[in-house]
């Protein structure tokens, strides 16, 4: 079929999609009463605009007007069959760089994790001669010394190599050349860095007695990251676990489950301390941070932290976004608008958390002017609260008794 050509009228077309999009709402919505929308009256609204639509974006931008009759979150549009630009990715070396004379200094290397290619860093891979403080005087052979912006010199190379021209000072006599390839995303690196950054604060404000774990989403990094950090820092004495800015993904019953665990009893063992079943658990208090960005599996997080009495939870409250999506058919043109298809209830049977949000226990807003001075207010005080508990209730070392000898 890779020959075969079909005439479409597009005006024709996107009066279809306008009838099936319609329809799919309809059909495949959580609620068949639309949440008491007239749907019949929806389509007749809308409808003139149709023949108005001179670009397949005009007809999302309908799409997105109908959803929002809806008011209800997870419903998606996505576009179909339209022209796009061709992506031309720009290289980025994972690294923060500072204009000195005609050169630019390496102020900071995100060292990543070299063994993941979305945390892979350049200029901390193994063999490349590069280091805080040097300087960076040429790319691909053209000097920086015209260059009014660093990356300007690294545009079209993402994931290729470049040559880079690097000394001790901001000249070229005597500089090496070093190859690396390029990235096309920091992002990961950022966040990373951010990451252990939030653990060293917890660290030297709690004096290492309260360990941190970020959880990015509910779906595959945030469940790598939980794994990641939450067991070996199951011997702490209490545990933060920060939810704010988690994009969702699925339902994350298995998450709360890990964190929830109790020992169910221990075994002891010659010369060892006494090993619990489960193996892996923490008993010490526990705190969840939350805000505005912790949407999705990140509502549905936290509602189950405060149900199942593990700890407050800190910040402000949460996006409100717990309806979901299973998938429906698509349009014509493979485009698709995606309509919630369950809706979360309570044990009460009552409707929670979609439209309002998970409320915090201890109200912190992360003032924006105290982010940019480098500060974490909600972080700050989830580690006093956390102090506070232990010096109310000072953790137990489980100890076991003699072993019998009277039978």
């Amino acid at each position: 079929l890779d020959d075969m050509e079909l005439l479409v009228d597009p005006k024709v077309e996107w009066q279809q999609m306008y009838v099936d999009g319609w329809r799919i709402l309809r059909d495949w919505f959580y609620d068949p009463n639309m949440h008491g929308m007239d749907w019949d009256g929806i389509r007749t609204k809308y409808e003139p605009l149709v023949k108005h639509v001179a670009h397949r974006a005009d007809l999302d931008y309908i799409f997105g007007e109908i959803a929002g009759e809806m008011n209800a979150g997870h419903i998606y549009v996505q576009s179909g069959d339209q022209p796009a630009v061709e992506r031309r990715d720009g290289g980025l070396l994972g690294a923060e760089f500072k204009r000195e004379g005609d050169a630019y200094r390496v102020d900071k290397i995100f060292q990543g994790e070299t063994w993941q290619a979305a945390f892979y860093s350049p200029l901390a891979a193994p063999g490349v001669d590069v280091s805080v403080g040097d300087y960076i005087v040429a790319v691909n052979g053209v000097s920086t010394a015209g260059a009014q912006n660093f990356y300007q010199l690294l545009e079209n190379t993402g994931g290729d190599v470049v040559t880079l021209a690097v000394n001790d000072r901001p000249n070229a006599r005597g500089s090496r050349d070093v190859m690396v390839r390029t990235v096309t995303s920091e992002t990961q690196l950022r966040y990373l860095d951010w990451i252990e950054d939030r653990a060293r604060r917890v660290d030297e404000l709690s004096g290492g007695r309260v360990g941190y774990v970020h959880l990015p989403n509910t779906a595959g990094d945030g469940n790598r990251e939980l794994f990641k950090r939450f067991m070996p820092q199951m011997n702490k004495d209490a545990l933060i676990i920060d939810a704010r800015y988690n994009g969702g993904g699925f339902i994350p019953d298995r998450m709360i489950e890990l964190v929830s665990r109790r020992p169910l009893n221990y075994w002891k063992r010659r010369g060892l301390e006494p090993l619990a079943t489960p193996a892996f658990s923490h008993t010490g208090p526990k705190a969840t941070l939350i805000n505005g960005y912790s949407s999705s599996g990140g509502d549905a997080f936290p509602y189950y932290f405060r149900k199942l009495g593990l700890g407050p939870l800190i910040g402000t409250r949460t996006w409100g976004g717990l309806i979901g999506i299973s998938g429906n058919p698509s349009l014509a043109d493979g485009g698709s608008i995606l309509a919630s298809t369950f809706r979360f209830m309570d044990t009460d049977n009552e409707w929670a958390v979609e439209n309002e949000g998970v409320s915090p226990d201890i109200e912190v807003v992360d003032r924006p002017e105290l982010v940019a001075a480098g500060e974490d207010p909600t972080l700050e005080a989830a580690v006093r609260y956390l102090l506070a508990e232990l010096g109310k209730t000072p953790p137990v070392k489980v100890e076991a008794p003699p072993a019998p000898t009277d039978f």
